[in-house]
């Protein structure tokens, strides 16, 4: 069984296309999402229709979903996002915002053959609603607290890192692959799929194969230029098309 894991979509219809087929590629039979679906690209609708359609485990909420779902003040959003933001709400379709309007803020994941157990979160376990960030070790601690697996997969950053907490000590790092090893707890971002911010702007996404406890993030070309087209056409704000350049 090897799921794939997708997060921070962001309306990249481009990006998520082409990750689709590497997965099917990698013999990914089964998929998880951790958020934000739309937003910054201009092609919400098709994305929350592909995702709607694939075949996942399960689907959490991220903020750019959560706004895009209803009409609330914005807190805590730079004026591109808010600018994207709205133009998300005025191309999505009602059916498409009361999906993302209900989905949860996490989720237990719960395979029985092969056996596994994991949770999904866009943002923190410790306040998933407050939309925190977890860019370093005392950002995960406080999130791995409130971690009940062994193995914790969120998004919400852009950039793929690894968590590994041990008896003794939890360490971060930025490799493309990690064994999951007898008690240790791991929390890991396997990158964004349609806006990478850890300045490699391929589209970024993580397969977890059960059976061999392992977790691999891939960087997967795709027709950035295309993406940025759109965009520009869209009206959207130009660093949303800038930004894909420079994988920032």
């Amino acid at each position: 069984m090897k799921i794939g894991i997708l997060a921070d979509i962001h309306g990249n219809l481009e990006a998520l296309e082409a990750v689709l087929a590497h997965a099917r590629r990698e013999g990914v039979k089964k998929f998880v999402c951790l958020g934000d679906v739309v937003g910054y690209n201009a092609n919400p609708h098709e994305c929350v229709e592909i995702v709607r359609n694939l075949d996942c485990a399960a689907i959490v909420k991220g903020n750019h979903d959560y706004y895009a779902s209803n009409d609330e003040l914005m807190f805590n959003f730079n004026p591109t996002a808010s600018l994207a933001v709205k133009w998300t709400r005025e191309n999505l379709t009602d059916d498409d915002r009361t999906w993302l309007r209900f989905l949860p803020l996490t989720a237990d994941v719960l395979l029985t053959e092969p056996p596994s157990h994991f949770v999904l979160v866009h943002s923190t376990l410790d306040k998933p609603q407050d939309w925190g960030y977890i860019f370093n070790e005392i950002h995960a601690e406080s999130s791995m607290n409130f971690q009940w697996t062994q193995l914790c997969f969120f998004g919400h950053t852009h950039v793929p890192v690894i968590f590994e907490k041990t008896l003794t000590e939890l360490q971060m790092n930025d490799t493309e692959h990690v064994s999951i090893y007898g008690s240790n707890k791991y929390l890991i971002n396997v990158g964004s799929v349609g806006q990478p911010r850890n300045h490699d702007p391929r589209a970024s996404y993580g397969v977890y194969n059960v059976e061999e406890g392992t977790i691999n993030i891939f960087k997967v070309e795709y027709d950035i230029s295309k993406t940025q087209k759109k965009i520009l056409k869209a009206g959207l704000p130009v660093l949303c098309a800038d930004r894909l350049s420079f994988g920032q």
